[in-house]
């Protein structure tokens, strides 16, 4: 699709994606950070290094003194322990969403999707082979963390949130086990629990009480 005809038809996906084609690939400038006392930091050098204490900082905290005492289930879940089977796979990959950035690997969701069947028997044997082995290619342990900026002064690196670009077929990986552990615990979940379910969120379920006490105010 043209730029023109994008723009036309209010396409702004289309449009970004031709522009971007267009234009070729260019690096934006860093934007400059302050160091954790506030003093700008002048060098590209120093600004990595901000950066990288920023996030060390932010994920390596030490954990709860006191952690919460959660006692053992009484019974366990009946939770598919079983290789991978072709059909979790093919739905795992029909469920990945397009138009997301690629991890280390550059295998893009678009690439898996492309040819379902053929990527089903591409990654069969490896997560056979991963679930006989137990252990995951060390390129599933890597990603790119990307800065995304949030409100507020964008010279203070707090006011940026970290997203990690891993790789697509390990979240197909990923997502086969989610599918199992789902299907086991949502049904002993109560109706209330919003948190972390799919089509549930809390943010409604607090609008909800708030017109409740509302209305009994009233």
């Amino acid at each position: 699709m043209l730029a023109t005809e994008a723009a036309h038809h209010g396409n702004t996906r289309d449009l970004y994606a031709t522009i971007k084609k267009l234009s070729g690939k260019f690096a934006k400038p860093e934007r400059p950070v302050k160091d954790r006392n506030g003093r700008a930091i002048p060098d590209e050098e120093g600004q990595k290094n901000r950066w990288v204490e920023h996030f060390q900082e932010l994920l390596n905290r030490p954990a709860p003194a006191n952690p919460p005492d959660v006692p053992p289930a009484e019974s366990d879940l009946p939770i598919e322990c079983g290789a991978p089977t072709k059909e979790e796979i093919r739905s795992a990959i029909k469920h990945l969403k397009s138009g997301k950035s690629a991890g280390p690997d550059n295998i893009p969701a678009e690439a898996l999707k492309a040819d379902v069947e053929t990527s089903v028997e591409l990654l069969y044997p490896l997560f056979c082979k991963i679930w006989e082995d137990e252990e995951v290619p060390a390129d599933w342990r890597e990603g790119y963390l990307v800065k995304i900026p949030k409100k507020g002064d964008l010279s203070s690196c707090s006011n940026y949130r970290g997203i990690t670009l891993l790789s697509i077929p390990g979240k197909v990986f990923n997502r086969i086990l989610l599918n199992r552990m789902k299907e086991a615990v949502d049904p002993h979940l109560r109706d209330q629990q919003a948190g972390f379910r799919k089509e549930r969120s809390c943010t409604d379920q607090i609008a909800t009480l708030r017109i409740i006490l509302e209305q009994s105010l009233e």
